[in-house]
This record gives structure tokens, sequence and C-alpha cells, in this order.
């Protein structure tokens, strides 16, 4: 059979046959080459989970650290004791002073709402959630409240725990996260804004 093949064929089929060998080890090499170069880039995205993860849980360890300890009645204490609308609180309060005040009804209503309990901050917290190395709770406010913008900054600067012009946080604050905020301008005049402020806190208290 191959005596009717040519010889320049023959030849080539034999260069075909002695190449397919080599063609074959190149086809495995580039094959377990990628094989490597998939599992090194695996290896590399093993290696970033796992950094992310130390990182993140040496942030956790950080801010357990930071607050624990915190102060079970920090709202009580310092954000639920505030009266706001100071300025306007004064004048209502030299006007009723003032033996020639004629005794506007309207004028001691407004002085009574503002130093009365109605304009305090009054936190309703609900049911405690446990979890391995801190407990959490909603704190919702139970009615809006009247506030002038340093009133505002106070209360942030309270419950973000920075210091807010001149308003400066106090100790031991539990973690708190605003999860709802919604500020509506009431009025304005030269001296004063007026905002009604309703809130909504995360609170989370580290063990």
């Amino acid at each position: 059979m191959f005596n009717n093949i040519p010889q320049s064929r023959m030849v080539i089929y034999l260069l075909i046959a002695g190449m397919l060998p080599i063609a074959l080890l190149i086809a495995n090499f580039v094959t377990k080459n990628d094989e490597i170069e998939q599992l090194e880039r695996n290896l590399q995205k093993i290696q970033v989970i796992a950094m992310q993860r130390e990182q993140k849980q040496a942030l956790n360890l950080i801010v357990r650290e930071h607050f624990k300890g915190s102060d079970p009645l920090y709202i009580d204490k310092h954000l639920e004791t505030l009266t706001f609308i100071t300025p306007e609180l004064e004048n209502l309060r030299v006007l009723l002073n003032n033996t020639y005040f004629a005794g506007d009804e309207i004028v001691r209503q407004r002085f009574n709402y503002l130093t009365g309990s109605e304009n305090r901050l009054l936190f309703v917290e609900g049911a405690v959630q446990n979890y391995p190395y801190f407990k959490e709770t909603i704190a919702n406010l139970a009615r809006s409240v009247e506030v002038s913008l340093e009133d505002l900054k106070k209360i942030l600067s309270l419950i973000e725990g920075v210091e807010i012009n001149g308003n400066k946080p106090e100790k031991n604050r539990p973690q708190f996260i605003i999860t709802d905020f919604k500020l509506d301008k009431k009025e304005a005049t030269k001296d004063n804004f007026v905002f009604v402020l309703n809130l909504k806190l995360l609170k989370r208290e580290f063990l």
C-alpha cells in the first residue's frame, strides 16, 4: 500500500507523524499552564478575601472596644433632658415677667409648651435583639419636637459622638445609627429658625 504513495508525500506524512507527539506535549503544557494560572488567580482571590476578613475583624474589635461599657441610660440622661429653642424661651420669660404684660394666653401656652414635657425628646425603645458580642434596639421618637438650628447641632453631636460648632458629645455613648431622619422648617425670622424634628435610632451596646 505504501508503495503507491509518492516519496515526497511520504516524507510529509512522516514529518507530521513525528511532530504529533510534540504538538500533544505543547497542548498539554498550555493546558497545565492555564490551570496553574487559574490556580494562582484563585489563591490571590482567597488572599484578598482573607485580608478583607482580617481587616473587618480588626475594625469590629476596635468598635467593640470603643463602645464597650457604654451607659445604658445615655438617652435618658443626655438626650431626653434637653430644652430647645432657648432664645425664644428667654424672650417669652421676659415678657411674662413684665409687670405690664397683659396676659396673652397664646404667649403663655407657647411658654408652657417650650418648658414642659411636650417639646422634649422622648424615645420609645423596641424589643432588644441579642447577638454574640452586642445587643441592639430601635429607639423611635414618641412625637416630633420643635428645635432651633443650634439645638439640632447639639442633638447630632450627642448622637454622632463628634464636636459640632462647640457642642461636644458626652462620654460612654452607645453606638447610634440614625435610620430615619425628618426635618421640616416651621418658621424663620431674622434671628430664629424653627424646625420640626422626627428621627429613629438604632442603639447598639457592646458586651
